[in-house]
């Protein structure tokens, strides 16, 4: 099974292929590894695979997967041309959109902040579940809308990351 995913603002194509007794050939972005399914319950999984163990919890609303993996919250948007374009989310905007209607939490940058690649920006609430907006490019803080306790739509402009001149 191939798809293409948004995470945050950048492309990932994902191919997920059975290998038998409950593991899986997962290939990310190019990078292949080998990985154990076991089922945890409440939407949670233990990945084992030659680098480790580890536990993955995943919420789905729609063509969304909302991710924690270690300690890190990741929203997978399953994409296609017309989706992104009807959701105005170009992968190299810049821009970071509220993936869900929902609350914003707190803003860790200010307009005119230099932020690098995975750099945390914004924390928003959805479905009961808080997860880190992260700069998807090194670059200055052009536009931020996001203001904590805001109620935002889903879609809406959160933060523009502009290349670093």
């Amino acid at each position: 099974m191939k798809r293409a995913y948004l995470d945050g603002e950048q492309r990932r194509d994902v191919e997920v292929q059975p290998a038998g007794a409950g593991a899986f050939e997962v290939l990310v972005d190019g990078e292949r590894v080998t990985v154990a399914i076991v089922p945890l319950g409440e939407g949670c999984y233990r990945l084992e695979s030659e680098a480790g163990a580890t536990v993955a919890c995943v919420t789905l609303d729609g063509k969304r997967r909302f991710v924690t993996l270690e300690g890190r919250d990741y929203v997978f948007e399953q994409t296609t041309a017309a989706a992104r374009r009807a959701h105005g989310s170009d992968p190299g905007s810049g821009e970071i959109r509220m993936p869900m209607p929902g609350l914003v939490v707190r803003v860790e940058v200010k307009a005119g902040d230099r932020v690098s690649r995975g750099q945390p920006l914004v924390v928003v609430e959805a479905m009961k579940m808080e997860q880190t907006l992260r700069a998807p490019r090194e670059g200055v803080v052009k536009r931020l809308a996001a203001e904590a306790g805001k109620l935002m739509d889903a879609g809406a402009l959160l933060v523009e990351v502009a290349e670093a001149e």
